[in-house]
């Protein structure tokens, strides 16, 4: 007799749990170095969770290692918050490179619908002049790249390269030329539609580079998204134009330069152009003692700086006041510098009342203030990303899926409360959305608030296209307490 199969009765069906992306590390250190490592089998870059084996590999009297022992010397360092130390030698051969502005933001291709975009340019030198680009073809990102490069490499050698999605696009434009001669320089257009601000490309300035040692700009260029890492230092000081150009490309990628300079002029010069060009991604402190101390200054502040445990419960920190292991108050600082630092945003050491103390003013934000928001940002993307993405079904277009999605984004908010990023306070700006009401109970009582706009409410070409509306985040953040006022009353 045959035996039928038991499948007939029952059947299982077996399925993995679906793999989404992980949190990105935050603590992750760089050490761009112009050092060659010892051995010509290094590679692209090394992993280090302590100085030893950088002193392996670029000996123990190289600069590399004395950062190193700057960065791992704080307590706490970025070992606690999870990250490590990635040293990146530039190259010592690097090819000719071209000039590159990068967008800052992810665009959105489908709302080009103008019909005159026009861009003004001065290439490789040339005057500037308006190239038209007229209307895009919107129906895949390479038409649209095709439309953006059919006038721009013809009439002025400059290239539009699209990455990401239609709808979430990142842009490089970049010259065809390359070597030290190669330069754009961006500047708002006479007559049409300005295509630089909406592609959220910054009317801003750049240069090539000539075969030879690899600038530092290049250097993240090239191990942007195959190396990760949060925090940038240097192991030498940069050159005005090129620190403005490297600044500038930080600004549109989601990372933290910290850069230090020992000579006070640069208070009033190239940290105070940076201020005034916001670029709040990168950090400039002063040290005055020696150029090799402010670095090993910027080396300190960072391990310690980013060693915050996202996840952690009440681990969010300020710089300001802290204690910089290995670093003596710098015995050049006086109350005018001070205040011109304060004034420029630069993060300075002096001696506090006999104690060697970091000094924030908070002008160009504070520290804890842009490393905590990135964070926070990142984390929602990946938060966003592994609900869509670890669902073996999908996400209904409705409200019980955006409840779902927003489910996943209250998660972070409510991290950021637990790290002591955020808490509840008393919302004060007149922007509120949803219910006002609930808007400012919800940050009073959670330090939060998530609102999306109604799925009723979407157009049928929104619903055809399978995007959420539209989802709106409001946060309180905890602030700091950096000095007090008091006042006191004596009687007799």
């Amino acid at each position: 007799m045959t035996s039928l199969d038991i499948s007939n009765v029952i059947v299982v069906t077996l399925l993995s749990a679906l793999r989404g992306l992980s949190d990105v590390n935050t603590s992750i250190l760089a050490l761009i170095t112009s050092e060659a490592p010892i051995s010509s089998s290094y590679g692209t870059a090394g992993i280090y969770k302590n100085p030893n084996g950088v002193a392996s590999d670029f000996g123990s009297n190289s600069a590399t290692y004395r950062l190193a022992v700057m960065v791992f010397s704080q307590n706490p360092n970025i070992i606690s918050g999870g990250g490590y130390l990635v040293v990146i030698p530039r190259l010592a051969a690097a090819a000719a490179q071209p000039a590159v502005i990068l967008s800052s933001a992810a665009v959105d291709l489908t709302k080009l619908t103008a019909t005159d975009y026009k861009i003004k340019a001065a290439v490789d030198g040339a005057a500037a002049a308006e190239i038209a680009i007229g209307e895009l073809d919107l129906t895949s990102l390479a038409t649209v790249q095709t439309s953006l490069n059919v006038a721009a490499i013809t009439a002025a050698d400059l290239q539009f390269v699209l990455s990401g999605s239609l709808t979430s696009a990142s842009v490089e434009l970049k010259t065809i030329t390359t070597g030290a001669t190669a330069a754009i320089v961006l500047s708002a257009t006479a007559a049409g539609t300005d295509i630089s601000p909406l592609l959220n490309i910054a009317l801003a300035s750049s240069t090539g580079a000539a075969t030879g040692l690899e600038r530092v700009k290049d250097a993240v260029l090239r191990t942007y998204g195959s190396i990760p890492y949060f925090g940038i230092i240097l192991d030498a000081k940069q050159a005005d134009a090129d620190l403005t150009e490297l600044a500038a490309t930080i600004q549109t990628m989601d990372k933290l330069l910290l850069v230090a300079s020992s000579t006070v002029g640069d208070i009033a010069g190239i940290f105070t152009t940076l201020k005034g060009k916001s670029y709040t991604h990168t950090r400039m402190l002063y040290y005055s003692v020696s150029a090799d101390d402010a670095l090993d200054f910027a080396a300190g502040y960072a391990g310690r700086g980013l060693s915050i445990k996202m996840s952690g419960s009440n681990t969010a920190h300020t710089m300001h006041l802290k204690t910089i292991t290995g670093l003596d108050a710098d015995s050049g600082m006086t109350q005018t510098i001070l205040t011109a630092a304060m004034n420029a945003g630069v993060d300075t050491y002096p001696d506090i009342g006999g104690a060697a103390s970091v000094f924030i003013s908070g002008v160009n934000q504070f520290f804890d203030q842009v490393y905590t928001r990135l964070a926070f940002k990142l984390r929602l993307q990946i938060a966003g990303f592994n609900y869509l993405a670890q669902t073996n079904t999908k996400i209904p277009q409705t409200e019980q899926g955006m409840s779902g999605l927003k489910g996943a984004y209250r998660k972070i908010c409510q991290m950021f409360v637990t790290n002591g990023t955020f808490a509840p306070g008393m919302w004060n700006s007149s922007t509120t959305f949803g219910d006002p009401d609930d808007h400012v109970k919800n940050i009073a009582a959670m330090g939060f608030y998530i609102y999306s706009d109604p799925i009723a409410s979407q157009s049928q070409a929104e619903r055809e296209t399978r995007v959420a509306p539209g989802i709106y985040i409001a946060a309180k953040d905890a602030g700091a307490i950096h000095s007090s006022d008091v006042t006191v009353y004596v009687e007799s």
